[in-house]
């Protein structure tokens, strides 16, 4: 079964309806205020038309086709050559809309069905159908022929056909205007006309990310909408599964511009003020190599949107919007982190260093403030608060409200989605970025993902990559056991897929390790290894998940393992506490914390997917709940000695993760597992590397047979990445292929031919 029809299976509204009499979607439509247009409001004459297409999975007697243009009478599609697929053409105007199928078997049965080749959904009446895009046939259309993106010092073709509007008016040759713009600048590219196709040339090009943008109008001056063919000139082609995700929250990142701090707020709590970070500290990071160094291959952005000027109070506790999850404007850099133009530039100086930036998307909420609310309330909704009694975060995900003062985005409001989904691609389009962290994906309808990703991938994949949606549904605490997990890897790989989102944020493995195995020792790493194989077994195969230790939302990793409860001087209590006058987490005093987090933080490194690396986690900034975890970043001068020698031991695992591929994207294969130690094997292709590691604070010999498959030879001496225990002789494969290996105390280790 296609992905897409179990998805249609999981998704509300998208079952099959019960055998019996058709819905009646006009009186749903009348009753919800959406009945067709009446006399003197007919949509404009077009020609334009969509061709519906359905293979039934059984035998059917008839195939029918209904929409918001008449529920009531369907219409049939056509077998002409008897092979199972179904097709019918009809004109419609342009825009999205709803349909549906339906199937009537020999008995006479029917069945209501979405169009499982088509992600794209459209509420109508109150109930979710398919949704048909059409486009505007009065202008014309720039479609992508061919292209595939060049090799560092090679040339290209892209091959791209000029499509005339329905009256026939023809190309205007004069018009054609193809750039390709690289960093900040556009340069004029050599183009010739085959008849209605245009042949682009593109010469030998530097290294980077590069944007081939066609522009052409027909001979009535009717402009098309400019075709954009995104790609990369690299000697590698990237895979996701490459990077290593840092996330940059802005304000507290690095002051780079003091002219554009806020305002005193002394209403807000000092910690949840703003701190002044903002683009053109980043962007100083990012020419410094700060994230070339620590072996980063993406930045993810806090939102950038405009935010209130107002303080809102949490338990009386005044707090601004510099986190930028309170947006008031849809388009809009907020002037307190920047321009649009710094915005380009971070991008330009990160694509030039082979780093991709995502930014993270606010889909769930806006703020009261902002300008769709004040033109559009019917697009949102008021609810509950997420939380409150009879207000649980999952039974309410759809109703429920952040905080009185941030309506609830209507997913399935047709002219509001539109409009969200449009806002989306200006940001992707307008600064050139390379993917999104979609926020608080549950809590918004199932419609949203699916319509966000299609246009996504419609409009700005043509150049052959991939843009890199990665989703937050926050869920799975607390879990020990698979079976009461298997409902939490469900409703996150719902989101997963080809139409959907390309990975989400790991959160049952973040719950069942991150405290329970490195903090509190209440389960060792039988119990690590045993969750990473089920998030490889319960995560669609093709999904590049996120595994994490510690984000925005969470205590700090460092403080974690420093107060554990091991004793008075280190409750467990003050992780939960925000504000200075309830006691915060200092930097620990002792060792051992630090020589956790390296153990935790190499592990991570270790392990499949995009890891994600919290801003400051890599020298362990302390910190409790938030707004406490989101302390300021510090540079290396302001660090100790004990920092600095964890950034260094998470800076090597992060650059031997890059330097290999099978570290990046090989497969998992634990060879030996006790409670203390863990040795696994990453392979792909002929790349092999042994990961070695030692949660106790000793060292520790173990001796194991390699596999027969494994592609490391007897007699092969291994080398390390981390330090081996002093004076030990690099660790030699046996003729008998038996490895016996000296791991230091809490030490995660690298070793390869």
């Amino acid at each position: 079964m296609r992905w897409w029809v179990l998805l249609a299976a999981l998704l509300p509204g998208c079952s099959p309806s019960p055998p019996g009499p058709a819905p009646d979607l006009d009186a749903a439509a009348r009753d919800a205020g959406l009945a067709e247009r009446g006399p003197g409001e007919a949509r404009p004459a077009s020609r334009c038309r969509y061709r519906f297409r359905h293979r039934p999975a059984g035998k059917v007697a008839a195939v029918l086709v209904a929409g918001e243009w008449s529920w009531s009478t369907p219409e049939a599609l056509s077998d002409p050559d008897g092979e199972g697929l179904y097709e019918h053409e009809r004109a419609l105007p342009p825009g999205v809309h709803a349909y549906r199928f339906l199937e009537r078997a020999a008995d006479g049965k029917e069945s209501w069905l979405l169009d499982a080749q088509n992600p794209y959904r459209k509420v109508h009446g109150g109930i979710e159908n398919s949704g048909a895009r059409v486009g505007d046939c009065a202008r014309p259309l720039l479609e992508r022929r061919s292209f595939r993106a060049p090799r560092p010092g090679q040339s290209a073709l892209a091959r791209v056909a000029f499509v005339s509007a329905d009256d026939g008016s023809a190309l205007d040759p004069a018009s054609v205007r193809v750039t390709r713009s690289h960093e900040l600048a556009a340069t004029p590219v050599a183009h010739s006309l085959a008849g209605s196709e245009l042949v682009v040339a593109l010469p030998p090009l530097a290294a980077g990310k590069h944007t081939l943008r066609v522009e052409a109008s027909d001979r009535a001056g009717r402009a098309a909408e400019p075709l954009l063919l995104p790609f990369w000139v690299e000697a590698e082609p990237f895979d996701w599964r490459d990077a290593v995700i840092y996330m940059v929250l802005v304000d507290r990142f690095r002051d780079g511009d003091p002219g554009n701090n806020a305002a005193p707020a002394p209403e807000a709590e000092p910690s949840a003020r703003y701190h002044g970070g903002d683009l053109a500290g980043l962007r100083a990071a990012i020419e410094e190599g700060y994230f070339d160094d620590l072996g980063v291959r993406a930045l993810w952005l806090s939102p950038l949107h405009a935010n209130t000027h107002r303080v809102h109070l949490e338990a009386g506790r005044g707090i601004t919007a510099y986190h930028g999850y309170w947006p008031v404007r849809a388009r809009a850099v907020d002037e307190r982190l920047g321009s649009a133009d710094e915005l380009r530039a971070v991008v330009a100086a990160a694509h030039r260093r082979g780093l991709r930036v995502l930014l993270d998307l606010v889909i769930n909420h806006v703020h009261e403030e902002h300008e769709h609310f004040a033109q559009h309330p019917a697009w949102f909704r008021r609810g509950c608060r997420c939380g409150d009694p009879g207000c649980d975060w999952t039974e309410h995900r759809l109703d429920c409200v952040f905080a009185p003062y941030l309506p609830d985005v209507r997913w399935h409001h047709p002219e509001g989605s539109e409009q969200l989904i449009a806002d989306a691609l200006y940001w992707l389009e307008s600064f050139d970025l390379d993917g999104l962290r979609v926020d608080a994906v549950k809590h918004v309808e199932d419609l949203a993902i699916l319509n966000l990703a299609t246009r996504v991938r419609e409009r700005l994949e043509g150049g052959g990559q991939r843009l890199y949606l990665v989703g937050e549904t926050a869920m799975g605490w607390g879990q020990h056991r698979i079976e009461d997990s298997l409902k939490e890897y469900e409703t996150i790989s719902r989101y997963l897929g080809p139409h959907a989102l390309d990975g989400q944020f790991d959160f049952v493995l973040f719950h069942a390790v991150a405290s329970p195995v490195f903090a509190l020792d209440a389960y060792g790493l039988v119990h690590l290894d045993y969750w990473t194989r089920m998030s490889r077994d319960h995560y669609p195969e093709d999904a590049v998940m996120a595994p994490f230790l510690g984000s925005h939302d969470t205590s700090r990793l460092l403080s974690r393992l420093s107060h554990r409860g091991q004793d008075a001087a280190h409750p467990k209590e003050l992780l939960d506490h925000k504000w200075p006058d309830q006691g915060l987490p200092a930097a620990p005093s002792e060792a051992e914390p630090y020589e956790r987090a390296a153990l935790a933080l190499c592990w991570l490194l270790a392990i499949p997917g995009a890891p994600l690396l919290y801003y400051g986690d890599e020298y362990g900034e302390p910190g409790g709940s938030d707004p406490d975890s989101r302390r300021p970043f510090r540079l290396p001068a302001a660090r100790s000695p004990r920092e600095e020698g964890l950034f260094a031991r998470v800076r090597a695992c992060a650059r031997a993760r890059a330097a290999s591929p099978a570290l990046r994207r090989g497969s998992y294969q634990p060879l030996d597992v006790t409670e203390d130690t863990l040795v696994f094997a990453r392979q792909h292709r002929s790349d092999a590397v042994l990961v070695v590691m030692n949660r106790a604070p000793f060292p520790i010999t173990r001796s194991l047979s390699l596999p027969p498959d494994l592609p490391i030879p007897a007699g092969a001496k291994l080398g390390w990445t981390m330090d081996p225990a002093p004076n030990a002789d690099p660790p030699t494969v046996s003729a008998a292929r038996i490895l016996t290996v000296a791991i230091p105390a809490r030490t995660v280790a690298f070793l390869h031919p």
